[in-house]
């Protein structure tokens, strides 16, 4: 998934619900003489619980198929499912990041003292900025490879990049509205966690179809994904060109 490549915190094989320690009010210390009383830190805790959701997918071909085509018409069917599977996976990280981040609605042009904002917002929140990055929407992509920084002394977008931090653009970070584009900023490791419970689940059924000569594989997943730190992620959405 982009999820796991753009750094979310992952999970691999869980075997039940996890519920993680999640900090709602950071610590802030007090400086006070060699004997005078400490202060509250004002840290406060609650936590998230990640249970097993399932996304399934399956499709038919024919024995015919597999005669003609061999063993890698399996293997080329299962890819496209899996991808299909880690597509709705994405669609619900990059929603759930989306939704609890701090927002701002553009409702205009996007500027460079936008993107020079969510990095400011996630650093003040205690994010790191040298493993943060960039994740847009389709219609991000295109605006912004229309942007130039600085007075247009420098594109916004070089690349890969936008203002030197590593870029994705995907079409399962989705457009708020037609033409208007989104932009996600952060440090994913920090903000986001992402389970799998147990691997991927294949099932080939050559009997069900027989019938019509046709060969069943079903594919299945579970996985969760919630956010742990919602300051550590900045959201940029409905800007035009």
């Amino acid at each position: 998934t982009m999820a796991e490549r753009i750094g979310v915190t992952t999970i691999n094989n869980a075997t039940g619900n996890l519920k993680f320690p999640r900090v709602s009010n950071k610590a802030v210390g007090a400086e006070e003489t060699e004997v005078a009383a400490d202060n509250p830190s004002t840290l406060a805790l609650d936590e998230l619980t990640l249970s097993p959701i399932r996304v399934a997918a399956n499709t038919k071909y024919s024995k015919q198929l597999i005669l003609q085509g061999g063993a890698q018409v399996d293997a080329m069917i299962a890819r496209e499912l899996s991808a299909g599977i880690n597509e709705t996976i994405d669609k619900a990280v990059f929603a759930k990041a989306a939704t609890i981040a701090a927002g701002v609605d553009k409702d205009g042009s996007v500027a460079y003292s936008d993107l020079t904002t969510m990095q400011k917002n996630v650093l003040a929140a205690g994010g790191d900025l040298s493993a943060c990055a960039f994740v847009g929407s389709p219609s991000a992509m295109s605006i912004l490879k229309g942007e130039a920084a600085v007075d247009s002394i420098r594109a916004v977008t070089e690349g890969n990049s936008i203002d030197g931090y590593t870029t994705y653009f995907t079409p399962n970070l989705i457009d708020p509205t037609a033409n208007n584009g989104a932009l996600l900023f952060g440090d994913f490791g920090l903000g986001m966690v992402l389970a799998f419970f147990g691997g991927i689940d294949l099932l080939v059924d050559p009997y069900s179809n027989a019938g019509t000569a046709q060969i069943a594989l079903h594919v299945n997943k579970f996985y969760d994904t919630d956010v742990r730190q919602a300051g550590a992620l900045a959201y940029l959405y409905d800007f035009t060109a």
